[in-house]
């Protein structure tokens, strides 16, 4: 079951909520192998402007890779409706941050539970993720010699982050379950066979330079959702992470403007897209 605590007085393995007085709240959820602190900035961010927060820290995350190695999607799942029925409690209304896995789990979340999330925010989208290795993957799981060297996959760059001071600092696993990696391909086509069916308003964020998810997803996500309000913005100076790379205080003004507007039920101008 995550764990929550007070900001600042938290293990970085830990989820955090953060008070605030306006009626829509948001739910922030991480990426994969990292930790809710991949949340963190996004996080007080929105509280200083007044949006009440949750971060979740999904099944297996934020302990140790063997905890991974024993997770579904279905448990990274479930650990987002606990948070997202947590915070409801206290808001009238919720939108979803999520980064990366967390952007997909967001998206699951609005088309089987429309009524769970207002509004999106959805950094680093891996709708889909390039290279033949990737599409050929599950396949090569099912060869025991294979399965067996690739148990787990080394990350020996640490986390996709430009940043080397905040890269150097991060907590997120420096290993992927290869069992994981395949949970994450069944969510990603499982979403891409429901996005469609998304209509809330949704704001999309990409690392200009971004080297785990391609930076096409972000036009293949907009051309997808069938939501009439999205923006989209690039985020110049980052990698991946963008919640926590260079452009991080971009990406929380870019966000709680974004809420503010939904919030105030107003539309930005040109109407579907704005970049």
């Amino acid at each position: 079951m995550p764990t929550f605590s007070p900001a600042g007085s938290a293990p970085v393995a830990q989820g955090f909520a953060l008070a605030g007085s306006r009626p829509l709240g948001c739910l922030l959820v991480h990426g994969f192998t990292a930790t809710p602190d991949e949340m963190r900035p996004l996080g007080e961010a929105l509280a200083a402007r007044g949006f009440p927060v949750r971060a979740v820290r999904l099944a297996g995350h934020g302990t140790e890779v063997a905890d991974l190695a024993g997770t579904r999607w279905t448990d990274w799942f479930a650990s987002v409706t606990e948070g997202a029925d947590r915070l409801r409690r206290d808001v009238p209304a919720l939108a979803v941050a999520g980064m990366s896995l967390g952007a997909l789990l967001a998206l699951h979340l609005a088309a089987t539970r429309p009524a769970e999330a207002s509004a999106l925010v959805l950094c680093g989208t891996p709708l889909e993720l390039g290279g033949a290795g990737v599409r050929w993957l599950p396949l090569l799981a099912r060869i025991p010699c294979i399965a067996r060297r690739w148990a787990t996959i080394p990350k020996p760059g640490g986390p996709d982050i430009a940043d080397p001071a905040v890269r150097a600092a991060s907590r997120s696993y420096r290993a992927m379950p290869l069992g994981a990696v395949l949970e994450l391909l069944r969510l990603q086509a499982v979403v891409r066979g429901e996005v469609g069916r998304v209509t809330q308003p949704a704001l999309l964020l990409h690392g200009r330079h971004d080297h785990s998810v391609p930076l096409a997803n972000l036009e293949r996500v907009r051309r997808s959702l069938g939501s009439r309000l999205i923006e989209s913005h690039v985020l110049e100076r980052s990698w991946h992470v963008v919640t926590l790379d260079y452009d991080r205080d971009e990406v929380a003004r870019l966000a709680a403007d974004f809420l503010g507007r939904v919030e105030a039920g107003a539309t930005p101008p040109g109407g579907r897209a704005a970049r």
